[in-house]
Order: structure tokens, then C-alpha cells, then sequence
């Protein structure tokens, strides 16, 4: 930068104040000589708001938080942050309309949904008589007898996990 730019920048605006947001935090920047890139930081309304900011009890707006760790190169208008603003109250109200017509879907499929019958609880093995038991283990026996076994053609050790090289991708032209 040089000297002149410096020292207009320094008449016009001697305090190095950028801009402020919709909350009334004010955003400076202030040239660092030793280094290229200048030190940004923001000032909060009141000094103990830094404390809410800091826990997470609000947030600062994101275009002001891009152009503080230097992504964004020029600071946010005002305009931009109330555009910004109505945008997060419009996708607000579509979210809510989306809820509203979820819960009234799921209400009328409620209503319109038979009740279903209760069914009669299935007995369990251990609640089985011995000689029950010992029945319901022929019957599953009888069901193979006089079919061949699907998984008798299966050579032993098929199942076992093979080696496997992947190859490098061919990139370039004749690449199929």
C-alpha cells in the first residue's frame, strides 16, 4: 500500500470502524506493518455481550464472521444483512407451513387408519411342554426329508474372503 493511500486512509477514516451490524457491534480493521494481511476484530455493543457471543447465546451474523477470518474480502452493507435477515424469517415461516401441514397429514392417516385387532401372543419355547417341543422339532426335521440339500454343492472353504488388489484408476485419453 502506499504512502498516500495510507495516510488518505488515515484522514477519511481514522479509527479504522468498517461498519456495524443490525445489533450494534462495531467491526474494525486496523493495517499491520509487519504483515500483509490486516488484523480485523469486532467491538460488541457492550463489553459483557462478548460473554454471550462467546457461549453461544447468539452468534454473530455470518457475513461479518466470513469477512473477520478473511474469506470475504469487502465488509457486509446493511443492506445485505437485512436482505439476509428476511431470508432467515422467510425459510422460518416455509418451515413452520411444512411442519403444520406434516402433523396434519399424519393426524388425518391417524383417523383414517383401522384399528388393528390385537393378536393372540405366540408361545414361546420355553413355555412349550416337552413333548410339544420334541414334536415341533420332527416337524421341522420331516421338512428336508427326501430333498437334497441346497448346500451340499457347495465346495468347502468357497465362502472364505479372497485377496484382493485394487488397480491405480487410468487417467489420460484411452481411458476405458
Amino acid at each position: 500500500m502506499s504512502f498516500l493511500r495510507r495516510m488518505w486512509g488515515k484522514i477519511t477514516n481514522p479509527t479504522g470502524l468498517v461498519g456495524r451490524d443490525l445489533e450494534g457491534n462495531r467491526y474494525y480493521e486496523y493495517l499491520n506493518p509487519e504483515s500483509a494481511r490486516s488484523k480485523r476484530v469486532v467491538k460488541y455493543r457492550r463489553g459483557y455481550d462478548m460473554w454471550t457471543y462467546v457461549a453461544g447465546g447468539k452468534r454473530l451474523p455470518v457475513q461479518w464472521s466470513a469477512w473477520l477470518t478473511h474469506t470475504r474480502p469487502h465488509p457486509p452493507t446493511l443492506e445485505e444483512l437485512y436482505a439476509d435477515l428476511e431470508r432467515q424469517r422467510r425459510v422460518l415461516a416455509g418451515a413452520a407451513m411444512i411442519e403444520a401441514r406434516e402433523r396434519e397429514a399424519a393426524a388425518t392417516a391417524q383417523l383414517a387408519e383401522p384399528t388393528q385387532t390385537s393378536l393372540p401372543s405366540l408361545r414361546t419355547s420355553e413355555s412349550r411342554t416337552p413333548e410339544e417341543a420334541r414334536l415341533a422339532t420332527e416337524e421341522i426335521d420331516t421338512t428336508w426329508q427326501g430333498k437334497e440339500n441346497p448346500f451340499a454343492k457347495i465346495p468347502k472353504g468357497a465362502d472364505e474372503p479372497q485377496a484382493w488388489a485394487p488397480r491405480a484408476a487410468r487417467r489420460g485419453p484411452g481411458r476405458y
